[in-house]
Order: structure tokens, then sequence, then C-alpha cells
């Protein structure tokens, strides 16, 4: 169970729901402070400090075209007289925002779906077995991620089903590409690459998972948690890939400190800006472009670039074909 001094309930946050509070208190709906740990197909599962229970949206929620609440979200929750559940009278202000773009409906309408908020790390991991590391993946994720002001860790999982030379060549190629980035290789079964990991916690991180299903993520967190918290999947021996596991957005306290958000496996996390998030995920290029002799420089063929010579091809390789992508 989720206590509410395990929560990373900052200064912002709390400025922000004494404003909210005391405009809703006039209006007589005094509040509390909460915040959603967990979202499946019923009401959001809102943590405040009395107690942990299920809350519905207030209407002028619904109606807004904010009416998604993430977890992680920091609410102003209040309890009308007779009713049966606690109302989310408010979303309060979100220091970032983990984000998709979903289509929904006949029309396949493109609609922007929040999957976290107020996060500050995200572990995007891949596994080590079946085809190996798709490094275009771990790049876009990488820029999406600095995209939405968090910052990106790498975890390669199923460390002890890959040989060292090639865990070697691997690591040294995702470590020219992105050499700020942490990266850890782990296996559940190995207790050392598990507490290693664990050292990105601090006691109010918060950190997501990001992976396709089968790679391991649910093993993750119960390796982290040291108990078996989540169900784990079977994974497909043609393909090395799994079926979801989890079928909710939860946020689980780990033991050390720190919480994490196990969330449905994901593909691809677009990048919703690429100027922005590349600018954030390559900003050693970005300061370098500057002194480059074109101002639409590519940093390819071009005389006069500055980048080609400050940055490691295989880095700069990265950012090129990911530019060119999205043009």
């Amino acid at each position: 169970m989720m206590s509410f001094d395990r929560l990373a309930y900052r200064e912002s946050a709390r400025e922000a729901f004494e404003e909210a509070n005391a405009k809703l208190t006039r209006e007589g709906k005094p509040c509390e402070p909460g915040c959603v740990i967990s979202l499946d197909r019923g009401y959001p599962l809102v943590c405040t400090p009395r107690i942990t229970e299920r809350a519905e949206l207030t209407t002028s929620i619904k109606k807004s075209d904010d009416s998604i609440v993430a977890v992680g979200d920091w609410v102003a929750l209040h309890r009308p007289h007779g009713h049966e559940k606690a109302v989310i009278e408010c979303v309060l202000p979100r220091r970032n925002e983990i984000a998709r773009v979903k289509r929904i409906g006949r029309e396949r309408q493109p609609r922007r779906q929040v999957l976290a908020a107020n996060v500050d790390i995200v572990l995007i991991c891949q596994s080590l077995t079946g085809e190996g590391i798709d490094e275009g993946l771990l790049v876009r994720q990488m820029v999406a991620v600095a995209g939405c002001k968090a910052t990106p860790v790498f975890v390669l999982t199923k460390g002890d089903m890959a040989s060292d030379a090639s865990i070697a060549a691997t690591c040294e190629r995702i470590r020219l590409i992105a050499p700020e980035v942490p990266l850890f290789v782990v296996s559940v079964d190995d207790e050392a690459s598990i507490d290693e990991l664990r050292g990105v916690f601090s006691p109010f991180t918060t950190g997501l998972l990001l992976g396709e299903s089968g790679v391991g993520k649910s093993s993750l967190v119960n390796a982290l948690l040291g108990e078996e918290a989540l169900a784990t999947g079977d994974v497909r021996a043609s393909d090395d890939k799994g079926r979801h596991t989890t079928v909710a957005r939860r946020m689980i306290p780990l033991p050390q400190g720190g919480l994490i958000i196990d969330a449905p496996g994901l593909r691809t996390l677009q990048i919703l800006d690429m100027e922005t998030s590349l600018k954030l995920a390559f900003d050693d290029i970005a300061e370098a472009a500057l002194g480059c002799r074109f101002r639409d420089c590519t940093h390819g063929d071009e005389p006069g670039c500055a980048v080609r010579d400050a940055v490691a091809p295989e880095r700069l390789e990265a950012y090129r074909r990911l530019l060119s992508s999205g043009r």
C-alpha cells in the first residue's frame, strides 16, 4: 500500500495546491492534496495524507481538453457531503508529461495521450536476446524522453542470455552514440546488476518504465522490489516478443526509496516536437552547429561544418538519421 509520505510532494506542488484550494474553498469546495497512483478501466486511484481511494472527475474537467488524468498527477480532492466518491476538482500544473499520440474512433483521429506526469527519469528498456538491440528505437526514445524534460536511462535486460563479447560491443556502440545517458546491463538473477540500477533512485525519484512487451519490465520491477509483485508473461520463441502482462499504469514504491511507474508495453514513444527534442538530447551538436558556415547545415558534406570534427561520427550519424526521418 502506498504511503503519502513516500510521494514526491515538492514545494511547487504544495504552492499550487494551496492556491487552488483557497479558490475552491471560497466556492464551498475545501480540498486536500492527492496524487494519482493508478489508472485502469475504472476510476483513478488517489493517495492523500489520510486515505487511498477511488475518485471521479469533476464535470468541468470531463468537458475540458485536458480530461485525461495521468499517473503521477497531483490533484485537489473534494468530498461532497452525501456523495459516494471523492471528486477531483482540478489537476495541478505538471512539471512535465510523458505523452504519445494515439488514434481513436472509427475516423482514427489523433489524440494526445499523457502516459505519466511529473516523472524524473525514464528507464528505456530493451532486451539483449532475440534480434538484439534496436538502435534506432533506442535513440528515438531517448530523444522523445529528453523532449518531455525527463532524464533517459538505458536498461539492457536479460544480460545473462547474451555473450560477454556481444554485450561489450553493444555497450561500446551505445556509449559512442549517447555518452551522457546512464547505461545498465541487468539480469533479474544477478542481484549485483539490480543493486547497481537501484542506485538511480533517490528517496523521491519517480521513474517510468518504457519498452515493448517481452523485454522483461515486470520481471525487472519484481527484482527491484525484491518480491513477485507483478505478473510476468511468456515470451514467444519465434520473435522473443511477449504479451502485455500489465494492464494498468500504476506507481509502485521501491523499498530503498523512490517510485516506479509500470505501464503497458510501448513499441514507440512519438517525438512530439522534433526540433526542440533534438536540441535537448543532442545539445553538444546544437552548440557546435552555431559555428557552421551555413545556418541550414545538415552536418553532412557541406563546407565549413563545425559539427563533424566536434562529435563522434556514430553520434552524428544517429542524429542525422533521426533528423532526416522527421522531415
